[in-house]
């Protein structure tokens, strides 16, 4: 049976006391020696965060001294986990963290990079390392009210000084970060971490079994440690496909700041990560830009591809994105129907899903129902197929368009009214504590959460509006986003993170100093998160295919409450560790493999109390987290809870 540790809130100072008492015996003894530990993929822990509960296996899911971290896997699969290397008093220089290869049943292994380089099968499992870079965040994102912002509710966000600091997020090859300002081998300096993320992806044909092997750790060339490392890959496979989502960006931003070879990257990037970039289209010419995402043509070993969904399209076609068409009139309809026709042309239509988006929170605007109008007027039989959609949070039943897209405000009840319809409601973007948010001053596993909603709540689309927004200040003004987490900023409101899930491999038209020179781009932190929950979903899926009631026991255990049953200025249900998701991830597991059930434990955050040293968290987060659980114990297997919670009063 798996548990993770509980405590009583009760007697909070002389938890905060004791967890000082703690830090400083454990400041004092890890003066000694730097520190080597290992955590799995939904934390984050900052450059300063030393002597944290994580290297001494508290609210761990992978990893306790002593032992080797272990792992899980389906077939079809990704999963990571980190490498933690802390400096005592003394600086580390020269470090290298290192996992060349698992063994695994009858000679079948996974290796570090393409298995043909190493002279492996096709079929082998593949190892990445990325150096985790720190950006400085300088301040909470904010807006008008205290402790608002455009990622939380006021009161719903998270303590605000957790991650102000120096905070990982770019994800960078270890191959490529021979640079000065983010270099591998690592420089760290006392009292600091080193932080080295590794994937490991799991193709369709690999044997089942426990896959073995060693993290090793080296300074200036000789081995500080090594860390044993086990992976089961488990006797199933996880869907090429399983919730839907669709990423925004500006083509002209991405080639100016990064080249145009890049867009191909990007989409494979996204496809290998189950996540679809939002093409857009005002002219045939962008259809066939994008033929090769959206046929899958790309998405294959002949074009360099490794992952999952081989050969399949992106299956989202955005018209004029953001209204670019404007107003509805016969010229512009004109050219909507050139877009319509290249795509049925091209055979694209009914895998394609294309949306005209006629405004973006413009909710008064007259264009959806003007332009819905004119396309279902029409004797065309192509732009007949052209939805209308828009961003608009207001009742769906009521607006005027086919593809509601609406912010954190999906209530079950309406969404059934509009579908019937014939509406098909989406959601964008993201705020606690109703949805996880993709902010860089937010939690781990907030995108993560987000692949859960959408299997709960049967999402058709999750869409996030920009996410390669390497311009502040409305668009106006470029940043640098390996310097500056602000990627918003307005008179009143400004985020970390807003818009922006991936990182720049080349910056052409400005701040060459922080350039690797690939005209590629780098994914964050934030997106390996949200691909987890989109795996999760998988998991959610075929363990309802078995057990439909047990299914949703284990996804209500771990999310007691989201959009409109959540309450604002409450902190999110889900709590912000890691370790829930990890153990709600096994149960469904042993669901669909018929294996004994998993014991989930009451729900509590609680152990958060013992992170207070890592981030400032104060007693205050600990007890509202505490009180926020579900207060029972929870045997998946032998219960359910059936149907989805009753919105609340």
């Amino acid at each position: 049976m798996n548990h993770f540790p509980l405590r009583s809130p009760r007697l909070c100072g002389f938890s905060i006391t004791m967890v000082l008492l703690a830090g400083a015996f454990v400041t004092h003894r890890a003066a000694a020696n730097p520190s080597v530990w290992m955590v799995d993929d939904g934390e984050k822990v900052r450059r300063d965060a030393v002597s944290t509960s994580f290297e001494h296996g508290v609210d761990n899911a992978i990893w306790h001294p002593g032992d080797a971290a272990h792992l899980f896997a389906m077939r079809n699969e990704s999963v990571a986990f980190q490498v933690v290397v802390e400096a005592d008093d003394a600086a580390l220089d020269t470090v290298t963290v290192e996992l060349d290869e698992l063994d695994g049943p009858d000679g079948a292994k996974m290796v570090e990079g393409p298995p043909a380089a190493r002279g492996a099968v096709a079929e082998s499992g593949r190892i990445e390392r990325f150096g985790e870079h720190f950006v400085e965040v300088r301040r909470a994102s904010g807006g008008k009210k205290h402790g608002e912002s455009r990622g939380w509710e006021a009161g719903s966000g998270p303590p605000e000084r957790e991650w102000v600091g120096p905070v990982p997020d770019a994800l960078i090859p270890v191959d490529l970060a021979q640079h000065d300002w983010n270099p591998y081998p690592m420089r760290i300096e006392p009292r600091q971490n080193g932080i080295v993320w590794i994937d490991l992806q799991v193709p369709r044909g690999q044997a089942p079994g426990m896959y073995r092997g060693d993290v090793v750790v080296r300074v200036q060339g000789n081995v500080l440690t090594r860390r044993p490392v086990e992976v089961e890959v488990v006797d199933a496979t996880l869907p090429d496909r399983t919730v839907a989502t669709a990423l925004s960006y500006d083509h002209d931003d991405l080639e100016s700041r990064v080249g145009p070879r890049a867009e191909r990257q990007l989409w494979q990037l996204l496809h290998a990560h189950r996540l679809a970039p939002m093409n857009d289209a005002t002219s045939p010419s962008d259809v066939d830009r994008a033929y090769s995402a959206l046929s899958g043509s790309l998405y294959t070993q002949s074009q360099g591809y490794i992952g999952p969904a081989p050969g399949m399209g992106d299956g989202v076609l955005a018209l004029g994105t953001h209204g670019a068409f404007g107003g509805p009139d016969a010229a512009t309809l004109e050219r909507i129907r050139g877009v319509a026709d290249r795509v049925a042309e091209q055979k694209l239509l009914g895998a394609t899903d294309m949306v005209l988006y006629a405004a973006d929170e413009q909710c008064s605007s007259p264009w959806g129902a003007g332009w819905r109008a004119l396309l279902r007027d029409s004797e065309d039989t192509n732009l007949r197929r052209v939805r209308v959609g828009w961003t608009c949070s207001l009742d769906p039943t009521a607006q005027p368009v086919d593809v509601p897209m609406m912010h954190a405000t999906f209530d079950v009840a309406r969404v059934n009214a509009a579908r019937a319809q014939g509406k098909e409601s989406w959601v964008y973007d993201g705020v606690r504590p109703r949805t996880g948010t993709f902010l860089i001053d937010d939690d781990a596993v907030s995108p993560r959460v987000n692949g859960w909603l959408s299997a709960m709540f049967r999402i058709p689309r999750w869409v996030v509006r920009d996410s390669m927004h390497w311009y502040a200040e409305h668009g106006d003004v470029p940043i640098d986003p390996f310097a500056d987490a602000e990627s918003f900023r307005s008179e009143t409101e400004w985020a970390n993170g807003d818009g922006m899930l991936l990182y720049p491999g080349t910056q052409a038209d400005a701040f060459e100093e922080h350039s690797l020179g690939l005209q590629s781009v780098l994914a964050s932190i934030r997106l390996k998160n949200w691909r987890r929950g989109i795996e999760d979903a998988g998991y959610l899926q075929m363990a309802r295919d078995r057990d439909p009631a047990r299914a949703d026991a284990v996804a209500r255990w771990l999310v007691p409450a989201a959009f409109d049953e959540a309450k604002a200025g409450d902190a999110p249900s889900w709590g912000s560790r890691g370790k829930p998701f990890f153990e709600a991830r096994r149960a469904l597991l042993a669901i669909i493999l018929d294996r004994p059930p998993v014991v989930l434990p009451p729900r509590t955050t609680e152990p958060a109390l013992a992170m207070a040293s890592m981030a400032g968290v104060g007693c205050s987060r600990a007890v509202t987290e505490a009180g926020g659980g579900i207060a029972l114990g929870l045997v998946v297997g032998a219960m359910g809870l059936g149907r989805l919670r009753r919105k609340r009063a």
